[in-house]
């Protein structure tokens, strides 16, 4: 039996509800007001499409995702995701959305317990939906093997594609920033991890560089001539005009809106954690997923933004055993313990960072950075690959 989503008069903060939901947590969040709206709206776009259309100060009205996926397919990658995360309450919202899109509680109980998805015609789960739970658990676990042909082959288009992508990616976010945001008001994650685990590490090498790499898309991008103007609100800047990646994100302009506007609330909002240090736990979180592009883009940001490239290029190589000095060891260490399934950081992680002086508006906004890229990562991962990774994953795959 599960728990039903509360009902009230008001609409369901979904992040509060998946972090616990007390007091000291809205305290926590409060510290900044915008990402608390910006990530209700981002669920709202991809999960209530009869109530999609919400505006937000940092970006264009957007529409509700339109590209064809289906509540019921939507709503059990989520669900797929919040099981591989074991946050129960995002457990048990995931799953009323996904019995009542469905019209069944099949899919669900199967999901949940891990069955099989597949049978006999009677009881076997939609194709569409098997598939898109399947694309769930692997870009949950390993985005890197997340590419898009198992979804062709399921029937779904590339902007379905990629609005599946944003719904994984965006659900594994929420898991990592509750994750996160419960463990600075709580003490607990709420993960069900034994607080003495070993901290998560990040191993550096000779992949992750500052140079510039070229990403090649899996998926074909919207051509500049095909972007509107909407389009080019929600990119922000002509830089991601100019990028193929944002233009594959652009098959779905509703999501892509909000998701730019949280991208610039959590990396840019004046005060807190200096920018650098963002910079920092995006590239640490980059690292841990094998992400690098990301990591490449970000180390170089952070190597800017510090004034000196040394310890960067030593982290890069090195990872959790460079020599960073305290204060960026332990941010390394809380962000990679945002970045596993389940999330490991432990209340020792935010003590050690208290006792540096970090003040509570610093580590709201060390959390927001690096779950960010619990969405980013995976997304750049399963939408494409760097020129030559590819052949060099399949290589590696290969021989084992």
């Amino acid at each position: 039996m599960h728990e039903a989503v509360p009902k009230t008069d008001h609409p369901l903060d979904v992040l509060d509800h998946f972090a616990g939901a007390t007091p000291e947590l809205a305290r926590l969040r409060a510290l900044r007001p915008e990402l608390i709206e910006l990530e209700q709206h981002a669920y709202a776009v991809l999960f209530q499409t009869a109530t999609g259309h919400v505006t937000s100060p940092r970006t264009a009205p957007a529409t509700a995702t339109g590209t064809g996926v289906s509540a019921a397919e939507r709503a059990a990658a989520a669900l797929a995701v919040a099981v591989e995360h074991r946050r129960g309450p995002a457990v048990d919202h995931y799953r009323t959305l996904l019995d009542t899109a469905a019209g069944d509680t099949t899919t669900a109980d199967r999901i949940i317990t891990r069955a099989p998805l597949d049978g006999d015609t009677a009881t076997a789960t939609p194709r569409r939906i098997a598939a898109a739970v399947a694309h769930a658990r692997l870009l949950t676990h390993t985005p890197a093997e997340g590419g898009p042909d198992a979804l062709r082959a399921a029937g779904f288009t590339d902007p379905q594609i990629v609005t599946l992508a944003q719904t994984i990616a965006f659900a594994n976010h929420q898991m990592q920033l509750a994750a996160g945001l419960a463990l600075l008001a709580t003490g607990d994650s709420g993960t069900g991890i034994d607080p003495g685990t070993p901290s998560t590490t990040v191993a550096g090498g000779p992949r992750y560089t500052t140079d510039v790499l070229t990403w090649r898309p899996a998926i074909r991008p919207l051509a500049a001539e095909e972007l509107s103007e909407e389009h080019r609100t929600a990119l922000a800047g002509k830089a991601r005009v100019d990028t193929p990646y944002f233009r594959t994100l652009g098959h779905d302009l509703g999501i892509l809106a909000v998701r730019t506007a949280i991208d610039l609330a959590a990396f840019t909002a004046e005060g807190g954690l200096p920018r650098a240090e963002r910079e920092l736990a995006a590239t640490a979180v980059s690292l841990y997923n094998g992400c690098v592009y990301c990591a490449s883009v970000h180390a170089r940001l952070t190597a800017r933004l510090h004034g000196d490239p040394a310890p960067v290029r030593r982290f890069l190589a090195y990872g959790s055993t460079a020599v960073l000095g305290r204060r960026w060891k332990l941010i390394v260490r809380f962000a990679a313990g945002l970045a596993p399934v389940p999330a490991t950081a432990a209340e020792a992680d935010v003590e050690a960072l208290r006792a540096l002086g970090l003040t509570e508006l610093a580590l709201v906004d060390l959390v927001h950075c690096a779950a960010f890229f619990g969405w980013a990562n995976r997304l750049m991962l399963s939408l494409g690959s760097v020129e030559g990774e590819a052949q060099e994953n399949a290589e590696r795959k290969a021989t084992g």
